[in-house]
């Protein structure tokens, strides 16, 4: 059997021992093909396979005592049996023929007793209950006890003008194929399963788990001269498991209040509140099933947040070369002409001069050269020129310098960007891109400055965002199920104008609906004294506008220390330094204050330990568990720039678990939530965000827990 859980057909047993051979033989046609010759047996041969009906391992059989003449035609049958199970036969001492409530109550300890030794440890799975024999109260008995422990299926066989020799039939008639006209005067009937009761996985001080070995079957053995079966005669010793189970059901409200209000004290950080409601053995299995690569199908499925995602480095170089291919159909055939001129060189060399992008241009000669790059060269030599100089991209920021991270994404962004017909594609390809990752929700940091820009080379803020905000309507009729939002990007690296705050604001009030906050991005070790940024920053904090800073990717906490206290930010990009103030990453836990971390992004930039990157054996170890446990802290999962590191926020959730040592199911629930959690959103559209997704989320995760692999079943 391996570790195959122990399969069991619990039968009872009155003034007919023929039901245990007939239900057996509907389980078990291989061994005992009684119902060769039924004209419906392939029917019921289905049937059984599509419930997941195992033979049984073991028949069990409960009855009275006033029932020896059939327990010995039962036995004389089995013995006849070739390739029989093991017979085990409990006769409940103190009954004759079930004639008062004492016997009654007798039996229906023995069925409780039984039918929870068989589905202890989760073998509920494999059990099945025979509901064909014995007075009607062993059925109903044995039905209740089913409804508490669980079982795959209950098996019934009806008879329909019983012939006479089924009415009295010998032990030799069930040992080989029934004639046709006596085995389809049966007819067997399938019900269930039925499900186990979520309040035997419920503890409490004054309810504690059940024990199977408080409540024991054993008894005394009783002599036979079979081989394959026994006989145990039972008595009833308190405590009984039906009194116990009685008592249990009363205090249901209790328990339950108990139970919940236990995990919620055990919680570092809320999960999504409709998993609260799932059986605490599936938040168990939740809880103990790591998360890895044979869950991505599911996760990517699963409703995500992208909180830290840059426009300029959403699209992979296929999706580029979508947008390149309309700038270019529109292109006049002079402006192809002096656009190919200008790149030729480019597109035949393998090996491209080192500050190629600074040669691309400005505003639309960027965008016709660009466009020329992507739509002459194939995806692979396209792939091979971005990425080949910056391999492997692990810890680029103190080797190659941080431009190097961003030189695969320089065809892209503001390089495309600098025509309307190029703006609605790429905002096409950026939801189409997104939708298929499973992101619901995403703050897109974009530069409106750098895009759609004229001959001086100057952007058109409130152009670009009434494109683009067109283009994403397009979207959202055509594939409902994205919100979008946006927010300004302050690029640390470049002079910063009241000029351009005052456009931030202006384009805020014109497009409150669309733009959420603003990002202070760039290097930081280029970046201005954070005072000087804080008074430029004053009209962003009148206007109440949320931001979040990049701030402790690779340089000290220090500047973390600066984003939070001088420019008040509410989310912090990366924070990889915080480990080095305990201090303030106990006030950014107090405050709620979430760190977007990126793991690829992190990888490449900074450098950390991945199990599956040969090239990071020495570096050290990402700290998202020390962030998570160590330090509770808030922290939400993001891609940066998912096109530039060839990652979606599914692979972003498997990279964060495979980096940290392992996330279990439930913890990876409680990172997507956070997603929600943290959006730049007024309170109520987050609280409708949150209560729109958790019933999405309990089904995807109801889905996941009743695979069909039963991997966290």
């Amino acid at each position: 059997m391996g570790d195959r859980p122990r399969s069991i057909l619990l039968c009872t047993l009155g003034a007919s021992w023929a039901v245990v051979p007939e239900v057996y033989a509907v389980v078990a046609p291989d061994i005992l093909d009684l119902f060769r010759h039924h004209e419906r047996r392939e029917r019921f041969r289905q049937e059984t396979l599509s419930r997941g009906i195992a033979p049984p391992d073991e028949v069990w059989v409960a009855t009275t005592g006033g029932t020896e003449e059939q327990r010995q035609a039962l036995l004389a049958c089995w013995n006849q049996i070739t390739d029989a199970p093991p017979l085990k036969i409990w006769v409940a001492r103190r009954t004759h023929d079930l004639g008062s409530t004492e016997e009654c109550d007798e039996m229906r300890e023995l069925l409780f007793r039984l039918t929870f030794h068989a589905a202890h440890n989760g073998q509920h799975q494999a059990l099945v209950l025979s509901v064909a024999g014995g007075r009607k109260t062993m059925s109903a008995d044995l039905q209740w006890a089913g409804s508490v422990f669980g079982a795959r299926a209950c098996v019934h066989v009806i008879d329909r003008n019983l012939p006479e020799p089924l009415r009295r039939p010998t032990p030799d008639l069930f040992t080989a194929p029934l004639k046709p006209e006596l085995a389809n005067s049966l007819e067997p009937v399938f019900f269930g399963p039925l499900e186990r009761s979520d309040l035997l996985d419920v503890q409490t001080a004054e309810f504690p788990l059940l024990d199977p070995e408080e409540f024991p079957i054993e008894g005394e053995a009783l002599p036979s001269s079979s081989t394959t079966a026994i006989t145990i005669l039972w008595e009833h010793r308190a405590p009984s498991l039906v009194d116990v189970w009685r008592a249990r059901e009363r205090a249901r409200p209790r328990i339950y209040v108990g139970h919940l209000k236990h995990l919620l004290e055990q919680e570092p950080r809320p999960n999504w509140y409709g998993l609260y409601r799932l059986s605490p053995r599936h938040i168990e299995a939740l809880r103990r099933h790591t998360v890895g690569p044979q869950l991505r199908t599911w996760l990517t499925a699963l409703p995500k947040a992208d909180l830290h995602c840059h426009l300029g480095g959403v699209l992979d170089v296929a999706q580029q070369r979508e947008v390149a291919r309309v700038v270019w159909d529109l292109l006049s055939q002079r402006e192809r002409q002096r656009a190919l001129e200008r790149v030729k060189v480019w597109y035949r060399e393998k090996e491209w001069p080192a500050n190629w992008p600074n040669l691309l241009g400005r505003g639309r000669d960027r965008l016709n050269a660009a466009t020329a790059i992507l739509c002459n060269l194939s995806e692979g030599e396209l792939v091979e020129r971005l990425y080949r100089t910056t391999e492997p991209r692990v810890g680029l920021r103190a080797g190659l310098g941080f431009r190097a991270y961003e030189i695969p994404g320089e065809l892209s962004g503001s390089a495309l960007l600098q025509s309307e017909p190029a703006v609605r594609e790429y905002v096409r390809q950026t939801y189409t891109r997104l939708r298929r990752d499973g992101v619901c929700y995403c703050e897109l940091r974009c530069s409106p400055h750098k895009y759609l820009c004229d001959h001086t080379g100057e952007g058109n803020i409130g152009r670009f965002l009434l494109v683009f905000d067109d283009a994403l309507r397009e979207a959202q009729q055509e594939d409902p199920g994205l919100d979008i939002r946006l927010l300004i990007v302050l690029d640390r690296r470049r002079e910063l104008s009241l000029a351009d705050i005052k456009a931030i604001i202006r384009a805020r009030r014109s497009h409150q609906h669309l733009i959420v906050g603003v990002d202070i991005a760039g290097d930081e070790s280029t970046a201005p004294r954070f005072g000087e940024l804080a008074r430029l920053l004053n009209p962003v904090f009148r206007e109440c506008l949320p931001l979040t800073i990049h701030a402790g990717e690779g340089e000290s906490a220090h500047n973390i220390w600066q984003a939070v206290y001088r420019l008040h930010a509410e989310r912090v990009g990366h924070g990889l330094t915080l480990h080095e103030h305990p201090e303030l990453a106990q006030r950014l836990r107090d405050r709620g204050i979430a760190i977007e971390l990126c793991p690829t992004s992190n990888v490449e930039v900074v450098g950390y330990y991945d199990p599956e990157v040969d090239t990071t054996w020495n570096r050290p170890e990402y700290p998202l568990r020390s962030y998570l446990q160590d330090l509770g802290l808030d922290v939400v999962l993001c891609t940066d720039n998912p096109g530039i590191s060839r990652t979606s926020l599914a692979d972003e959730y498997l990279r964060a678990a495979r980096m940290c040592g392992g996330l279990n199911v439930w913890q990876l629930l409680a990172l997507v939530r956070a997603g929600f959690e943290h959006a730049f959103l007024p309170a109520a559209e987050r609280s409708s965000l949150l209560r729109r997704y958790d019933a999405e989320v309990v089904e995807k995760v109801t889905q996941l827990l009743q695979g069909t692999d039963g991997t966290l079943a």
